[in-house]
């Protein structure tokens, strides 16, 4: 009887830690993730999807991976438009252990991040990030205002970190002078639209 109830209290104990970590995006395959990316005919005419990556600079770096919670599956995507390769617009979503204090985690980290300063395809670049006042999506989001400055001159960038159930977004668009605020507000919804 004792060995019984011993089994049985181990299983439920084993159910409850481990319910979480299923729950928290683990039963997202990779194929459906990467699924929920936009598709270069949801792009404005003429825009292509390119193989191009950044994984940010500076504080930003590896933005979507903050310390202390595994990220489980992550998919990217990237477009340029039609003049210079520009505007680019670039989409990662990812899920984790712990998408809630994911999202938290990366909140923080871009929102102590004023400055930007380092090297991006070996050229050395400046730059700031601003909280901005944009359309409130999914279960939580926050839009942050950035430029980026090198030797070739400055773009200007829109992003919104957003949570939609067990999925985080990340959503960048930048352009020359400046991003069309319309534009990014569209492909933002049609790609949150797309989270599970």
């Amino acid at each position: 009887m004792r060995r019984a109830f011993l089994t049985i209290g181990a299983t439920f104990a084993a159910t409850i830690f481990l319910l979480p970590v299923t729950i928290a995006g683990a039963t997202i395959s990779q194929a459906k993730l990467s699924g929920e990316l936009l598709t270069t005919s949801q792009m404005p005419a003429g825009w292509t999807q390119s193989i191009s990556t950044s994984e940010g600079v500076g504080c930003v770096h590896d933005l979507l991976e903050p310390k202390g919670v595994t990220q489980t599956r992550s998919a990217q995507v990237y477009f340029l438009g039609t003049v210079d390769e520009l505007p680019r617009f670039d989409e990662k979503i990812a899920t984790y252990s712990n998408t809630k204090s994911a999202y938290k985690k990366v909140i923080a980290t871009i929102s102590a991040c004023h400055t930007l300063t380092g090297l991006f395809d070996g050229l050395q670049i400046s730059g700031s990030v601003s909280p901005m006042s944009f359309k409130h999506y999914g279960n939580a989001s926050a839009a942050y205002a950035m430029t980026v400055s090198d030797s070739r001159g400055t773009l200007h960038y829109d992003y919104l970190i957003v949570r939609k159930g067990s999925v985080l977004g990340a959503f960048l668009e930048g352009s020359y002078p400046a991003v069309i605020p319309s534009e990014f507000q569209s492909l933002v919804g049609a790609g949150v639209k797309k989270l599970t």
